[in-house]
């Protein structure tokens, strides 16, 4: 291969991101525009945003490593998410631009009339999100240990310092705009490069052909992992995503309502028929790479042995923009979270402007820094700290906020009881089954969504809502606020 067209298509790219990034520095003038972006994105850059930090390298390395050691039943995983997108689209995202603040702990706080609640919930944020950083890292690590024979700890620490730079300098309006970009390559590289990974694995018939012979259930809905691991799948990325802070703030960055609800039809119309296309790859994988050492690293090699040098580059590219857009999601969420939900909340309520903004800048640093060694370590496999990072947000957030924008009498204690129940569980459960104290023949979803669930509805019609709760699902709900 022509390692000069690929290496000139990759940086080229990249280039263009640091370019972005570098000019939305300029467009910061304040915490508004850092954190939301001055409340005026339009849908395009919602659709991008969405879709860039969901499918991230994740999609190009642990997920085709998923479909290639499980076949289709990783599906449901995906309309999991798909179900999220949707309903946070539909049916959360304009309910938070009605709101119309700054972050999930604060409009947690605001409906349940409970302080307390932002600190809280910011912690249990910056939990799950130093874990997903981890992931991103290691997706980040593999690409240019393999790209340019990095040491894969040195790899990780370049793959973190640019990402932290990129985020620390333009904050969200970086975000949306890099992602916007990130969408195309990501999209692009899929599509371009699909068609000569499986001819050269002989077509699509010799593909199915083959692999049935070897795993007769590669192509059934549960595959070899069971109708109860399906439906942890769907439950964990569903509710996950829906309690995913760093996707819901993204609403309060809206021009208004109208544009929310344009971003799902869109998000709707490319998110599944993406996801084809890597499963295409990831099945011609089993015929062309059927003895492979690291499944999380099939795209890169199929791009090498079989791709045309720029569409090589462009596809290389695509995983290192989705790692960019991704980690600057995940620290700009967790930066604004602390700061604003436990700084301003507890330490310094008369914090000015500039001290935010500055502080905010410290906070992505360190938050970058600390989810590095978690990264060089490797702990799981990608889609297992991902899915880790997913139950915690499933357990402790995705049930409480919806509860809490269809259920009108929940209350204060309801809302604590689900958050605390589910993230202590979630947590202790899944590290007892890294530790082999409890069986992994039952996800720690299956049972923190139901106790979570039972728990709001039943301290819900022991305790009383309070007037100032009233009033805030009142306004989440009058349409006339549109705005």
């Amino acid at each position: 291969m022509n390692d000069t067209w690929l290496l000139t298509t990759f940086f080229i790219a990249i280039a263009l991101i640091l370019l972005i990034s570098l000019l939305a520095f300029f467009k910061v003038k304040d915490t508004t525009s850092f954190f939301i972006a001055e409340r005026n994105a339009p849908w395009y850059l919602i659709v991008g945003s969405l879709m860039a930090s969901t499918i991230s390298g994740a999609a190009f390395l642990g997920m085709i490593a998923s479909f290639y050691n499980q076949g289709v039943s990783v599906f449901w995983i995906l309309i999991g998410c798909s179900a999220g997108l949707f309903i946070m689209c539909f049916f959360i995202g304009p309910k938070l631009r009605r709101y119309g603040k700054f972050t999930i702990p604060e409009y947690l706080a605001d409906r349940f009339h409970s302080p307390l609640l932002k600190p809280t919930f910011s912690v249990i944020i910056c939990i799950w999100m130093v874990i997903l950083l981890g992931t991103l890292y290691v997706q980040g690590g593999l690409l240019l240990e393999s790209m340019f024979g990095l040491d894969y700890r040195l790899a990780v620490l370049i793959i973190g310092s640019l990402t932290i730079i990129i985020t620390i300098f333009g904050g969200m309006v970086s975000v949306l705009n890099s992602d916007f970009f990130g969408m195309f390559i990501l999209i692009i590289a899929a599509i371009v490069a699909f068609p000569f990974i499986m001819e050269a694995a002989g077509g699509w018939e010799n593909i199915t052909t083959t692999i049935k012979t070897d795993s007769p259930e590669y192509f059934t809905n549960t595959s070899n992992i069971g109708i109860t691991a399906s439906l942890s799948f769907f439950l964990i990325w569903s509710l996950g995503y829906i309690g995913h802070p760093g996707f819901l703030t993204r609403f309060f960055a809206a021009k208004n309502v109208r544009e929310i609800i344009k971003a799902g039809v869109g998000i709707s119309v490319i998110y599944l028929p993406f996801w084809i296309f890597i499963f295409i790859v990831a099945a011609s994988a089993r015929v062309l790479y059927p003895n492979i050492v690291d499944p999380e690293t099939i795209w890169i090699a199929a791009l090498y042995d079989f791709a045309p040098p720029v569409i090589a580059g462009m596809g290389l590219a695509g995983i290192f923009i989705g790692i960019l857009t991704s980690v600057n999601t995940w620290l700009l969420t967790a930066a604004t979270s602390l700061i604003r939900d436990v700084y301003i909340q507890v330490i310094n309520p008369k914090a000015n402007e500039k001290n935010v903004l500055n502080l905010s800048r410290i906070m992505i640093l360190s938050l970058g820094i600390i989810a590095i060694p978690i990264g060089i370590s490797r702990p799981a496999s990608i889609i297992e700290m991902m899915n880790i990072a997913y139950a915690i947000a499933a357990s402790a957030g995705g049930i409480v906020l919806i509860m809490s924008m269809y259920y009108r009498n929940m209350t204060k204690q309801a809302a604590w009881s689900g958050i605390v129940s589910g993230a202590i569980i979630a947590i202790f459960w899944r590290t007892g089954q890294l530790l082999n104290f409890l069986p992994d023949t039952i996800d720690p979803i299956i049972p923190t969504a139901m106790i979570s669930l039972i728990l709001i509805i039943i301290v819900s019609k022991l305790t009383k809502p309070s007037e100032n709760s009233l009033d805030m699902y009142d306004r989440l709900n009058d349409k006339k606020l549109n705005y």
